[in-house]
């Protein structure tokens, strides 16, 4: 008997560091990534910059034609009346799928237009401004009614310089874009855009995306 008592406080601590790893493993989620670019080596692994290629005719811009250097990073930029996208296949089972960029508005802005889309249909229609006198729409829709911001709502970070080297009062603003949506399909296709301005003016009007992550979660 009493050596059935000395087993019985480890046979109850066995059975509830089991019932306890048990509840830990439950409803985990894995994330995994299937898309990742900084673009420090140039490459844009299958992504595409499409825009017009010149005043009269669209087109995808050539492997690197839009890449720029600007506070010590590559990325891609600058940008104007153009789109970025990527279509990412043989993703694994999955219910979310998570995308983070950062964006950097150069020059000026008048809350412009940003579209974000996943699998052709529209997640965000947003303006953005610089110009301290014209409010932004961003984080909202833009004309629905909602609620308009100052410029600059938002932003990491503000009044960082223009990459024309132009005496600009708000450069360039930045901001950490994050937009996740249920998603089960084996395949995602990702593109960003915006209107706005003069075509290719980019002096007076553009925008910089860099360090793109694209990854999808799997409720366990």
């Amino acid at each position: 008997m009493q050596s059935i008592h000395r087993k019985t406080p480890f046979l109850i601590a066995l059975v509830a560091a089991i019932v306890l790893l048990s509840a830990c493993t439950k409803n985990l989620t894995e994330v995994t990534t299937v898309y990742s670019n900084d673009f420090n080596d140039g490459n844009l692994k299958d992504l595409q910059v499409l825009g017009w290629v010149t005043n009269v005719s669209t087109g995808i811009f050539p492997p690197g034609a839009k890449l720029h250097q600007y506070q010590g990073s590559t990325m891609i930029g600058r940008l104007n009346n153009s789109r970025v996208e990527i279509t990412v296949g043989q993703l694994p089972e999955h219910d979310v799928v998570r995308v983070e960029f950062d964006l950097y508005v150069h020059e000026t802005w008048k809350n412009d237009i940003f579209v974000l889309r996943f699998d052709d249909q529209f997640r965000l229609i947003t303006g953005f401004s610089t110009d301290s006198t014209v409010k932004q729409s961003y984080p909202n829709w833009v004309g629905n009614g909602s609620t308009m911001y100052p410029a600059g709502n938002m932003a990491q970070e503000l009044y960082l310089p223009s990459p024309c080297g132009k005496n600009v009062p708000r450069g360039t603003n930045y901001y950490r874009m994050i937009h996740s949506m249920a998603h089960t399909e084996k395949s995602i296709k990702f593109d960003i855009s915006d209107t706005g301005g003069a075509l290719n003016d980019t002096c007076n009007r553009s925008w910089s995306v860099d360090n793109l992550k694209i990854t999808v979660l799997n409720n366990q």
